[in-house]
Protein backbone atom coordinates (compact mmCIF):
# COMPACT_ATOMS: atom_id res chain seq x y z
CA UNK A 1 0.00 0.00 0.00
CA UNK A 2 1.66 3.23 -1.27
CA UNK A 3 -0.85 5.39 1.24
CA UNK A 4 -3.47 5.21 2.94
CA UNK A 5 -7.03 6.34 0.69
CA UNK A 6 -9.13 8.11 2.82
CA UNK A 7 -12.81 9.46 1.88
CA UNK A 8 -14.24 12.28 4.07
CA UNK A 9 -18.41 12.71 4.51
CA UNK A 10 -19.26 15.98 5.41
CA UNK A 11 -17.52 19.22 4.58
CA UNK A 12 -18.04 21.39 7.12
CA UNK A 13 -16.01 23.35 9.52
CA UNK A 14 -14.40 20.33 11.50
CA UNK A 15 -13.85 18.24 8.45
CA UNK A 16 -11.78 21.08 7.28
CA UNK A 17 -9.82 20.37 10.63
CA UNK A 18 -9.68 16.82 9.64
CA UNK A 19 -8.58 17.87 6.18
CA UNK A 20 -5.99 20.35 7.02
CA UNK A 21 -4.50 18.02 9.74
CA UNK A 22 -4.40 15.20 6.84
CA UNK A 23 -3.05 16.67 4.44
CA UNK A 24 -0.50 18.53 6.26
CA UNK A 25 1.12 16.22 9.26
CA UNK A 26 -0.08 12.28 7.80
CA UNK A 27 2.33 11.94 5.24
CA UNK A 28 1.52 8.12 4.44
CA UNK A 29 -2.56 9.11 3.75
CA UNK A 30 -4.27 11.07 0.92
CA UNK A 31 -7.67 12.33 0.73
CA UNK A 32 -8.92 11.17 -2.79
CA UNK A 33 -13.03 11.59 -2.10
CA UNK A 34 -15.26 13.98 -0.73
CA UNK A 35 -19.36 13.94 0.03
CA UNK A 36 -21.19 17.27 0.28
CA UNK A 37 -24.25 18.28 -0.39
CA UNK A 38 -23.47 21.70 -0.14
CA UNK A 39 -21.72 23.26 -2.97
CA UNK A 40 -20.64 25.95 -1.17
CA UNK A 41 -19.21 23.70 1.83
CA UNK A 42 -17.56 21.72 -0.52
CA UNK A 43 -15.87 24.90 -2.43
CA UNK A 44 -14.37 26.02 0.88
CA UNK A 45 -13.47 22.67 1.86
CA UNK A 46 -11.28 22.30 -1.25
CA UNK A 47 -9.75 25.82 -0.73
CA UNK A 48 -8.96 25.44 2.31
CA UNK A 49 -7.07 21.96 2.27
CA UNK A 50 -5.82 21.89 -1.16
CA UNK A 51 -3.09 23.74 -2.19
CA UNK A 52 -1.78 22.19 -5.75
CA UNK A 53 -5.40 21.26 -7.83
CA UNK A 54 -3.42 18.39 -8.78
CA UNK A 55 -4.23 17.20 -5.23
CA UNK A 56 -7.80 17.33 -5.49
CA UNK A 57 -10.26 14.79 -4.52
CA UNK A 58 -13.21 13.28 -6.64
CA UNK A 59 -16.28 14.68 -4.93
CA UNK A 60 -19.97 13.64 -4.44
CA UNK A 61 -23.13 14.75 -3.48
CA UNK A 62 -24.26 11.77 -2.28
CA UNK A 63 -21.98 9.18 -0.19
CA UNK A 64 -23.02 6.31 -1.22
CA UNK A 65 -21.95 6.94 -4.70
CA UNK A 66 -18.47 7.86 -3.19
CA UNK A 67 -18.31 4.48 -1.56
CA UNK A 68 -19.23 2.64 -4.38
CA UNK A 69 -16.99 4.34 -6.81
CA UNK A 70 -14.37 5.13 -5.37
CA UNK A 71 -11.37 2.45 -3.55
CA UNK A 72 -11.18 3.84 -0.28
CA UNK A 73 -9.29 2.35 2.78
CA UNK A 74 -10.49 4.13 5.57
CA UNK A 75 -13.65 6.90 5.99
CA UNK A 76 -13.98 10.30 8.10
CA UNK A 77 -17.44 11.04 8.95
CA UNK A 78 -18.13 14.34 9.87
CA UNK A 79 -21.96 14.89 9.34
CA UNK A 80 -24.98 15.56 11.51
CA UNK A 81 -25.40 13.40 14.78
CA UNK A 82 -28.53 11.18 13.22
CA UNK A 83 -26.36 10.09 10.39
CA UNK A 84 -23.70 8.40 11.58
CA UNK A 85 -24.37 4.93 12.50
CA UNK A 86 -25.96 4.45 8.91
CA UNK A 87 -23.16 5.71 7.19
CA UNK A 88 -20.30 4.42 9.55
CA UNK A 89 -22.47 0.56 8.74
CA UNK A 90 -22.11 1.82 4.86
CA UNK A 91 -18.73 2.54 5.07
CA UNK A 92 -17.64 -0.85 6.79
CA UNK A 93 -19.96 -2.83 4.09
CA UNK A 94 -17.28 -1.02 1.37
CA UNK A 95 -14.27 -2.16 3.33
CA UNK A 96 -13.34 0.49 4.79
CA UNK A 97 -12.20 1.73 9.06
CA UNK A 98 -14.05 4.26 10.07
CA UNK A 99 -13.15 7.54 12.24
CA UNK A 100 -16.38 8.84 12.95
CA UNK A 101 -16.80 12.50 15.06
CA UNK A 102 -18.47 12.56 18.47
CA UNK A 103 -21.56 11.37 19.45
CA UNK A 104 -20.55 8.13 17.95
CA UNK A 105 -24.24 7.86 17.93
CA UNK A 106 -27.08 9.25 19.48
CA UNK A 107 -28.59 5.67 21.36
CA UNK A 108 -27.55 2.96 23.18
CA UNK A 109 -29.24 0.31 20.73
CA UNK A 110 -27.37 2.08 17.38
CA UNK A 111 -23.97 1.67 19.13
CA UNK A 112 -24.36 -1.58 19.56
CA UNK A 113 -25.03 -2.69 16.78
CA UNK A 114 -22.37 -0.39 15.05
CA UNK A 115 -19.51 -2.50 17.45
CA UNK A 116 -21.31 -5.60 16.27
CA UNK A 117 -21.13 -4.93 12.73
CA UNK A 118 -17.64 -3.71 12.94
CA UNK A 119 -16.50 -6.48 15.11
CA UNK A 120 -17.71 -8.78 12.41
CA UNK A 121 -16.22 -7.21 9.53
CA UNK A 122 -12.64 -6.90 11.49
CA UNK A 123 -12.77 -3.06 10.93
CA UNK A 124 -11.55 -0.23 13.51
CA UNK A 125 -14.35 2.32 14.54
CA UNK A 126 -12.60 5.55 15.87
CA UNK A 127 -13.89 8.04 17.94
CA UNK A 128 -12.69 11.26 16.85
CA UNK A 129 -12.44 12.61 20.52
CA UNK A 130 -9.24 14.55 20.89
CA UNK A 131 -8.67 13.95 24.38
CA UNK A 132 -7.72 10.20 24.57
CA UNK A 133 -5.31 11.08 21.76
CA UNK A 134 -3.53 13.93 23.91
CA UNK A 135 -0.46 12.62 26.01
CA UNK A 136 -2.13 14.36 28.78
CA UNK A 137 -4.73 12.15 29.06
CA UNK A 138 -2.88 9.64 28.32
CA UNK A 139 -0.73 10.68 31.48
CA UNK A 140 -3.23 11.03 33.98
CA UNK A 141 -4.69 7.11 32.74
CA UNK A 142 -1.13 6.30 33.60
CA UNK A 143 -1.18 7.99 37.45
CA UNK A 144 -4.75 6.44 37.97
CA UNK A 145 -4.01 3.03 36.73
CA UNK A 146 -0.67 2.98 38.52
CA UNK A 147 -2.18 3.98 42.00
CA UNK A 148 -0.76 6.94 42.14
CA UNK A 149 -3.87 9.10 42.89
CA UNK A 150 -5.27 6.30 45.16
CA UNK A 151 -8.74 5.57 44.74
CA UNK A 152 -10.97 8.14 42.60
CA UNK A 153 -13.32 9.80 44.93
CA UNK A 154 -14.44 13.04 43.21
CA UNK A 155 -15.22 13.52 39.33
CA UNK A 156 -16.40 16.67 38.48
CA UNK A 157 -16.08 18.60 34.37
CA UNK A 158 -17.86 21.35 33.49
CA UNK A 159 -18.17 23.67 29.84
CA UNK A 160 -19.51 27.16 29.67
CA UNK A 161 -19.43 28.59 25.95
CA UNK A 162 -21.51 30.86 23.74
CA UNK A 163 -22.94 27.84 21.67
CA UNK A 164 -26.29 29.07 20.92
CA UNK A 165 -24.84 31.98 19.81
CA UNK A 166 -22.88 30.31 17.37
CA UNK A 167 -25.75 27.27 16.49
CA UNK A 168 -28.75 28.82 16.56
CA UNK A 169 -30.68 27.72 13.29
CA UNK A 170 -27.90 25.06 12.20
CA UNK A 171 -28.89 21.11 12.70
CA UNK A 172 -27.66 21.63 16.32
CA UNK A 173 -30.10 22.77 17.19
CA UNK A 174 -32.79 20.32 15.58
CA UNK A 175 -33.62 17.37 18.02
CA UNK A 176 -34.09 15.06 15.13
CA UNK A 177 -30.64 15.48 13.35
CA UNK A 178 -28.50 16.10 16.51
CA UNK A 179 -30.20 13.82 19.56
CA UNK A 180 -29.86 16.61 21.95
CA UNK A 181 -28.58 20.07 22.48
CA UNK A 182 -25.38 21.19 24.45
CA UNK A 183 -24.95 18.03 26.40
CA UNK A 184 -24.89 16.20 23.52
CA UNK A 185 -22.45 18.31 21.60
CA UNK A 186 -19.64 20.17 23.41
CA UNK A 187 -21.16 18.44 26.77
CA UNK A 188 -20.02 14.86 24.71
CA UNK A 189 -16.27 16.12 25.56
CA UNK A 190 -16.48 16.79 29.26
CA UNK A 191 -18.24 13.33 29.83
CA UNK A 192 -15.75 11.08 27.71
CA UNK A 193 -13.14 13.26 29.60
CA UNK A 194 -14.46 12.07 32.80
CA UNK A 195 -15.38 8.30 31.79
CA UNK A 196 -11.80 8.43 30.16
CA UNK A 197 -9.49 9.91 32.80
CA UNK A 198 -11.35 8.56 36.03
CA UNK A 199 -11.46 4.76 34.20
CA UNK A 200 -15.11 4.34 36.53
CA UNK A 201 -18.45 3.26 35.41
CA UNK A 202 -21.26 5.18 35.71
CA UNK A 203 -24.29 3.89 37.87
CA UNK A 204 -26.58 6.26 37.98
CA UNK A 205 -27.82 9.72 37.65
CA UNK A 206 -29.74 12.61 38.19
CA UNK A 207 -30.37 15.46 35.83
CA UNK A 208 -31.96 19.07 35.45
CA UNK A 209 -31.78 20.42 32.23
CA UNK A 210 -32.73 23.74 30.80
CA UNK A 211 -33.71 24.65 27.05
CA UNK A 212 -34.05 28.25 27.34
CA UNK A 213 -36.75 28.37 24.94
CA UNK A 214 -34.99 26.38 22.68
CA UNK A 215 -35.62 22.71 21.14
CA UNK A 216 -32.74 21.65 22.79
CA UNK A 217 -30.81 21.62 25.49
CA UNK A 218 -28.96 24.82 26.58
CA UNK A 219 -27.75 23.99 30.33
CA UNK A 220 -27.72 21.29 32.36
CA UNK A 221 -26.49 20.38 35.72
CA UNK A 222 -26.07 16.38 36.37
CA UNK A 223 -24.73 14.73 39.37
CA UNK A 224 -23.21 10.84 38.81
CA UNK A 225 -22.23 8.36 41.05
CA UNK A 226 -19.39 5.65 39.68
CA UNK A 227 -18.72 2.39 40.41
CA UNK A 228 -16.51 2.37 43.16
CA UNK A 229 -18.93 4.71 45.24
CA UNK A 230 -17.36 7.76 43.55
CA UNK A 231 -19.59 10.87 43.18
CA UNK A 232 -19.50 13.41 40.30
CA UNK A 233 -21.11 16.74 39.07
CA UNK A 234 -21.36 17.91 35.44
CA UNK A 235 -22.26 21.45 34.16
CA UNK A 236 -22.51 22.44 31.08
CA UNK A 237 -23.50 25.93 29.58
CA UNK A 238 -24.34 27.33 26.16
CA UNK A 239 -25.10 30.57 26.58
CA UNK A 240 -22.71 31.63 28.36
CA UNK A 241 -20.75 35.40 28.00
CA UNK A 242 -17.75 33.24 27.93
CA UNK A 243 -15.57 30.38 27.09
CA UNK A 244 -14.07 27.98 30.52
CA UNK A 245 -14.01 24.18 30.40
CA UNK A 246 -12.29 21.75 33.10
CA UNK A 247 -12.22 18.53 34.26
CA UNK A 248 -11.33 17.94 38.33
CA UNK A 249 -10.55 14.49 39.38
CA UNK A 250 -9.37 14.13 43.16
CA UNK A 251 -7.81 10.61 44.43
CA UNK A 252 -7.46 9.83 47.71
CA UNK A 253 -3.18 10.62 47.06
CA UNK A 254 -3.45 13.23 44.81
CA UNK A 255 -5.45 15.65 42.43
CA UNK A 256 -6.13 16.03 38.84
CA UNK A 257 -6.83 19.15 36.71
CA UNK A 258 -6.95 19.28 33.14
CA UNK A 259 -8.93 20.60 30.05
CA UNK A 260 -11.87 18.34 28.67
CA UNK A 261 -10.27 18.28 25.31
CA UNK A 262 -6.45 17.71 26.57
CA UNK A 263 -3.64 20.00 26.07
CA UNK A 264 -3.28 21.15 30.10
CA UNK A 265 -2.52 19.32 33.54
CA UNK A 266 -1.60 20.38 36.76
CA UNK A 267 -1.52 18.07 39.59
CA UNK A 268 -1.34 18.16 43.28
CA UNK A 269 -0.40 15.70 46.18
CA UNK A 270 0.03 16.45 49.76
CA UNK A 271 -0.68 19.94 49.46
CA UNK A 272 1.81 20.88 46.77
CA UNK A 273 1.85 21.27 43.47
CA UNK A 274 3.67 17.93 41.27
CA UNK A 275 6.35 18.77 39.22
CA UNK A 276 5.34 15.73 36.80
CA UNK A 277 8.42 14.44 34.39
CA UNK A 278 8.29 15.36 30.46
CA UNK A 279 4.93 13.99 29.51
CA UNK A 280 6.25 12.28 25.74
CA UNK A 281 3.98 13.63 22.50
CA UNK A 282 1.39 11.20 20.79
CA UNK A 283 0.23 11.12 17.51
CA UNK A 284 -2.56 12.88 16.07
CA UNK A 285 -5.76 11.29 16.46
CA UNK A 286 -5.30 11.29 12.16
CA UNK A 287 -2.11 9.49 12.33
CA UNK A 288 -3.41 7.26 14.61
CA UNK A 289 -6.00 6.25 12.56
CA UNK A 290 -4.08 5.86 9.89
CA UNK A 291 -1.78 3.79 11.97
CA UNK A 292 -4.56 1.37 12.78
CA UNK A 293 -5.86 0.62 9.57
CA UNK A 294 -1.82 -0.57 8.79
CA UNK A 295 -2.15 -2.73 11.46
CA UNK A 296 0.88 -0.97 13.63
CA UNK A 297 -1.67 0.87 16.46
CA UNK A 298 -4.55 0.67 18.49
CA UNK A 299 -7.21 3.82 19.29
CA UNK A 300 -7.46 4.87 22.48
CA UNK A 301 -10.86 6.42 21.57
CA UNK A 302 -12.70 2.82 20.76
CA UNK A 303 -16.57 2.45 19.88
CA UNK A 304 -16.75 0.78 23.14
CA UNK A 305 -16.07 4.41 24.62
CA UNK A 306 -19.03 5.82 21.84
CA UNK A 307 -21.12 2.89 23.62
CA UNK A 308 -20.59 3.96 27.32
CA UNK A 309 -21.23 7.93 26.04
CA UNK A 310 -24.30 6.48 24.73
CA UNK A 311 -26.11 4.63 27.59
CA UNK A 312 -24.97 7.52 29.69
CA UNK A 313 -26.98 10.48 28.03
CA UNK A 314 -30.24 7.84 27.12
CA UNK A 315 -30.05 7.73 31.16
CA UNK A 316 -29.35 11.55 31.55
CA UNK A 317 -31.86 12.44 28.94
CA UNK A 318 -34.71 10.24 31.01
CA UNK A 319 -33.41 11.53 34.70
CA UNK A 320 -34.30 14.68 32.84
CA UNK A 321 -37.91 14.17 31.61
CA UNK A 322 -38.67 12.24 34.60
CA UNK A 323 -37.20 14.23 37.73
CA UNK A 324 -36.02 10.82 38.92
CA UNK A 325 -32.25 9.53 39.00
CA UNK A 326 -31.72 6.73 36.12
CA UNK A 327 -29.61 3.71 36.95
CA UNK A 328 -26.94 3.52 33.80
CA UNK A 329 -26.82 -0.24 31.94
CA UNK A 330 -23.18 -1.78 32.47
CA UNK A 331 -21.07 -3.27 29.72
Amino acid sequence: MDKVRIGIIGCGGMARYHGRMFTKFVPDAEIVALSEPNEANLARFIKEVFTDPQDEPATFSDYRRMLEEVELDGVVIVSPHNQHYQQAVDAIDHGCHVLVEKPMVINTEDALALIRHAEKNSKVVSVAFPGPFSQEFQYIRRLVESGELGEISLVSGHCCQQWIQNVAGTWRTDPVQSGGGNLYDSGAHMFNAMLYLSGLAVTDVFAYVNNKDQQVDIEAAVTLRFSNGALGTATVSGDSTYFEQGIYLQGTKGTIKTSIYGGSLDYWSGGSKVKYPCVPETPLLQQNFVDCILGRAETPSPALLGLRQARLMDAIYESARTSRPVSVVAD
